[in-house]
């Protein structure tokens, strides 16, 4: 099944980007009257067959529309990005295959990086989605400061915050066991983590300090853990 990505599939007839119609028709080799599937990144799919199989404007029939129910867990990532911005590109890419909501990158006290490319972070979204066979695409915020995500208001969640320097918080599968939340936000510090300013600012907003166990993690590695145990767990 070849999945190509477009957000407005209301009509009929559709007409693939450029680099869609590119990868159809040149990468993949599909002729007019082959089947593909499309996915709006909003639930939608549909399947189509190709009416002209132009290498710059593939043209797509579509026959038929499945409306592909919401998932249960909605699940939100706040994250410092790392110096080396791949690695975020390898969460975002994992992330996305798990099946997270939203994302979005924070500036902190020891943050080592303040800008991201927004537009590439997407790309590789929508390249994890369409490989992993999925109807829903995450949404990618750019980057802001720390305290105006931590104050900004967002639907009811269970908030929570990942922290090396304590020995006082619960296991994060703990946390979600006993929680009967459908929402949840996650945030993850920079490789040299919160500051303990940040956490009092987090803790008074509602957020609450989880270990993600005895092993230090990496930032990417400790955000898609976090995605995995709250797919797993969550209620």
């Amino acid at each position: 099944m070849h999945v190509f990505y477009q957000p407005d599939i209301s009509n009929n007839s559709v007409t693939l980007s450029e680099e869609e119609s590119k990868h159809c028709t040149r990468v993949l080799r599909l002729k007019k009257g082959d089947t593909v599937h499309l996915t709006s990144g909003r639930g939608i799919q549909a399947i189509a067959s190709i009416a002209d199989d132009n290498p710059k404007k593939c043209v797509l029939t579509i026959h038929e529309r499945i409306a592909h129910t919401p998932r249960l867990t909605h699940l939100h990532v706040a994250i410092a990005p790392t110096k080396n911005f791949d690695r975020m590109e390898w969460f975002i890419e994992k992330a996305t295959e798990i099946g997270i909501e939203e994302i979005t990158f924070i500036e902190c006290e020891h943050s080592e990086r303040n800008k991201i490319n927004k537009e590439r972070c997407e790309k590789v979204a929508v390249s994890a989605m369409k490989q992993s066979k999925q109807w829903w695409l995450p949404k990618i915020h750019n980057i802001i400061p720390l305290k105006k995500f931590i104050e900004s208001p967002e639907k009811k969640s269970l908030k929570l915050i990942a922290w090396c320097e304590t020995n006082q918080t619960n296991l994060l599968q703990e946390e979600i066991r006993k929680s009967s939340a459908g929402n949840f936000t996650f945030l993850i510090g920079p490789e040299g983590d919160f500051t303990a300013q940040e956490v009092e600012l987090a803790k008074a907003a509602g957020f609450i300090p989880v270990s993600l166990g005895e092993n230090i993690l990496r930032t990417e590695t400790a955000a898609l853990y976090g995605c995995a145990i709250v797919k797993t767990f969550s209620k």
